[in-house]
């Protein structure tokens, strides 16, 4: 009967942490590891190892085991940092200039001695990015501050970077498809919160991406990590890619800088004319693509208590015009104006059925704080609000007219708060992330109600009124995601003890035609 109930207990731990990595896991820290010997290679016990963030004053510290490792987790990425190692009886040795990327454990072994001696691989450290230690753990792509400043960006978006990744393409709607896979089997956190759109609608695989806004002001972000195949236990619940994004922070020094990009017909090339029909290149209609933002950070109290505060601001207005000449259904523009009056009798406004605007209004707000409360707890608290709205009317083309009102009207709105709390004691650590994100998608009709009309027009087709799947088209999300890592560290091994969960609600509601749908054989009908 003990034997039996022994083995009921293994089965249950081992489903509890199978079912923990079905979830999407991230990790959002750096950390530091290595040995202290002296100069015939004997560990020294108990030697103590003090690492500083010298942006911020933040103290890691800890001593050596029996063996002579050290284990330094869940720090800041970025830099620079300064290590400082001492013994009783010895010379202590430092080094600065040290810089982390995101999910890296970089290995730093030091012999201490009556004469200081240099740190072992240290060269390395200074080439960031490219650093591979024994701690790496599969392939991945880690993008920087600097690299995010630098790069040339179409959208300001992360699919942008992504395209660092040998193995990434961009799909239609700035979906990102890595070795092939579907762009929903990717997992994307901001802070270690969920920020990949679960549903699974929008083509970009955010939030609010059915609007075409991007989840996030790039500003905003200090790094991510792009990983395909960590053999990490804390990061997974994906086939394609986790693409992990953390935010910057204030340090003791303030910091902050305001931008207004700019573009419109006189930035674009002509349109490409047809050879064969020897036509010429035409400029664009006019349009305006418009982003302004700021971003500020700082001390609230120096070396204990930091902020950090981003807002962005999109204004984007596209025209379509449209060629009536190019119109092969059998009406004109008498015919049109005639239908178009005819529609207003009713007392509905169909909208222009030659040149419209689609807009895009996209606002992005974050908040974070950083809170260093002792030497053993950090803890990291951010929330985002992104609001963004899009009009849409239908673009006309050579076999069908759209009026304007014909089209989706569609505001989304996301909210993402995200908590995390890092303990680190000279034998073991803790992680615990707590993330919430409610998304609010409400997909309307751009004009008043109105049946969805189709008029068949020889080899064309006439539509106006409410566009038949936006009448009764909602989606609300809320997902809560905990994330708990407890590690222990034994000489040269690392023993970590996790669970993940996930807890998703959704309501949706979906009702096409709402308001009945009417088609007819010819205009005069």
């Amino acid at each position: 009967m003990l034997m039996k109930k022994t083995n009921n207990f293994l089965m249950i731990v081992a489903l509890l942490l199978f079912s923990a990595t079905t979830f999407a896991q991230s990790v959002t820290t750096a950390g530091i590891t290595g040995k202290v010997s002296d100069v015939n290679d004997e560990a020294l016990v108990g030697a103590t190892v003090i690492v500083v963030e010298e942006s911020t004053g933040t103290q890691y510290g800890t001593i050596t085991d029996v063996k002579g490792y050290y284990h330094i987790p869940n720090m800041n990425v970025g830099g620079p940092y300064k290590i400082t190692f001492s013994y009783i009886g010895f010379l202590p040795f430092e080094k600065d200039n040290i810089y982390l990327t995101l999910g890296q454990t970089l290995r730093i072994n030091t012999t201490l001695s009556e004469t200081a001696l240099e740190l072992e691989g240290v060269e390395i450290i200074a080439l960031k990015n490219d650093i591979f230690d024994g701690n790496r753990t599969g392939a991945e792509t880690v993008v920087s501050t600097d690299e995010i400043q630098e790069m040339p960006t179409l959208n300001r978006s992360l699919s942008d970077y992504v395209r660092l990744t040998p193995q990434s393409s961009i799909t239609g709607g700035g979906g990102i498809s890595i070795a092939g896979m579907n762009n929903r089997y990717n997992t994307i956190s901001i802070d270690g919160a969920v920020n990949n759109d679960v549903f699974g609608l929008a083509a970009s695989g955010t939030n609010g991406g059915q609007t075409g806004a991007t989840a996030i002001s790039m500003d905003a972000i200090d790094e991510f990590q792009i990983v395909l195949a960590p053999y990490d236990v804390r990061q997974g619940g994906f086939a394609g890619a986790s693409i992990n994004a953390v935010t910057r922070r204030g340090t003791n020094n303030f910091d902050g800088s305001a931008y207004f990009l700019y573009r419109n017909q006189n930035f674009a090339g002509k349109t490409p004319g047809k050879i064969e029909l020897d036509e010429e290149r035409t400029k664009l209609e006019d349009f305006t693509a418009k982003t302004y933002g700021l971003r500020v950070g700082g001390p609230i109290i120096k070396n204990k208590l930091f902020f950090f505060l981003s807002a962005e601001f999109q204004r984007d207005e596209t025209p379509q015009p449209y060629n009536l000449s190019e119109y092969k259904g059998d009406s004109d523009l008498a015919g049109l104006n005639s239908l178009t009056n005819k529609i207003k009798s009713y007392g509905y406004d169909p909208g222009s059925f030659l040149d419209k605007t689609v807009k895009l209004e996209s606002d992005k707000l974050l908040a974070r704080l950083d809170w260093n409360i002792s030497k053993h707890h950090k803890l990291m608290l951010r929330h985002s609000y992104v609001k963004s709205t899009a009009t849409d009317p239908y673009r006309s083309s050579t076999t069908s007219i759209y009026f304007s009102n014909f089209g989706e009207y569609f505001p989304s709105i996301t909210n993402s708060f995200a908590a995390e709390l890092k303990s680190n004691w000279n034998k073991f650590s803790n992680s615990l992330i707590v993330g919430y994100t409610t998304v609010r998608d409400n997909r309307d009709p751009i004009g008043d109600k109105f049946p969805a009309v189709r008029i068949y027009d020889g080899q064309g087709t006439i539509y106006f009124g409410s566009e038949p799947y936006s009448t009764g088209n909602q989606l609300d999300q809320d997902i809560l995601t905990i994330n708990e890592n407890f590690t222990l560290y034994k000489g040269a091994h690392t023993i970590t003890f996790g669970a993940t969960g996930e807890l998703s609600k959704t309501y949706n509601l979906f009702i096409r035609k709402a308001f009945g749908e009417y088609r007819y054989g010819s205009l005069d009908d």
